[in-house]
């Protein structure tokens, strides 16, 4: 017998407040950022059948929420890197009562047959991270060429799919002028596509390339609003942010990383409230309460 297909998951996240919602984060990426800090971005983590992660994400919620989140992202890492444990598992959300499910690619994969078959899987909402509009930019910044992101904008937007564009800015390397080209290229798609542009953390990589921005986040607001009617700037350190709760379930192994990540989020955001469980423990546990 066949054995069933399996991801490394290194953790599932849930926002307590303001409001209640879960990422599923399925380890591993395509991509070789320069910046990035998550800690999916490697294979770490447990390895998960759908099934076995489906089991471990319903302990979880009714551990954090007694009962199933109604809005789950699933994340990464990239979560698109297998489609068919991607589609079995938006599948298997929806068995266990989920309403919402939304996915955050960078959108290489999403060639017009996949995404076919996330419209079949009525997926409500797809996160595409375009990083950078000038190739070269983007080659040496992700390590892969931006074409085929670019392409997947234009081919969610033929499918119908309810999608959302996003970039981070970065002072020195994704600045105002490259936010623009990004910009004006979702313009000649369709002007009302929605843009959020997030501010840079450095304090959370390991090698940092650039800084903070400061003034010039309302420079790149402007220069997107020249083309899009849809622009939103977002703050890591806004209260949206700083005022949430946070209860993690994560590998046990990923512990000594993790606390290294709460330190620099306690640094940087002073509010920061987060609580965890180990998976095992959750496993085995069903009715434990989250501690810190």
């Amino acid at each position: 017998m066949e054995e069933p297909v399996q991801r490394r998951v290194p953790f599932l996240n849930f926002v307590v407040s303001p409001v209640k919602k879960a990422y599923i984060n399925l380890a591993g990426c395509n991509f070789n950022c320069k910046y990035c800090f998550a800690i999916a971005k490697n294979e770490v983590g447990q390895l998960f059948s759908v099934e076995d992660l489906l089991n471990l994400f319903s302990k979880s919620c009714k551990l954090v929420f007694g009962e199933i989140a109604e809005t789950v992202t699933i994340t990464g890492g990239e979560p698109t890197l297998n489609p068919d444990y991607l589609l079995d598992l938006i599948k298997g959300l929806r068995s266990i009562s989920v309403r919402t499910i939304a996915v955050s690619t960078n959108g290489y994969l999403l060639n017009e047959n996949f995404i076919a078959r996330l419209k079949a899987a009525e997926i409500d909402l797809i996160k595409l991270d375009i990083k950078a509009f000038t190739d070269e930019i983007h080659q040496w910044y992700t390590g892969t060429s931006n074409y085929n992101v670019l392409l997947a904008a234009k081919l969610l937007y033929e499918s119908g799919l309810d999608f959302y564009v996003r970039t981070i800015f970065m002072p020195n390397i994704i600045e105002a002028e490259e936010i623009g080209k990004i910009a004006r290229f979702l313009s000649h798609i369709d002007r009302d596509i929605t843009y959020r542009i997030y501010q840079l953390s450095p304090e959370h990589t390991d090698s940092p390339l650039s800084r903070p921005p400061k003034e010039e986040m309302l420079k790149a607001f402007n220069s997107a609003k020249r083309y899009l009617n849809n622009v939103e700037v977002k703050d890591i350190t806004d209260t949206s942010y700083s005022n949430a709760k946070y209860v993690e379930i994560r590998d046990e192994k990923l512990l000594d990383k993790f606390n290294e990540i709460d330190k620099k989020s306690t640094a940087l955001i002073q509010s920061w409230d987060i609580h965890y469980r180990g998976m095992s423990e959750v496993l085995g546990e069903e009715n434990a309460k989250a501690v810190q």
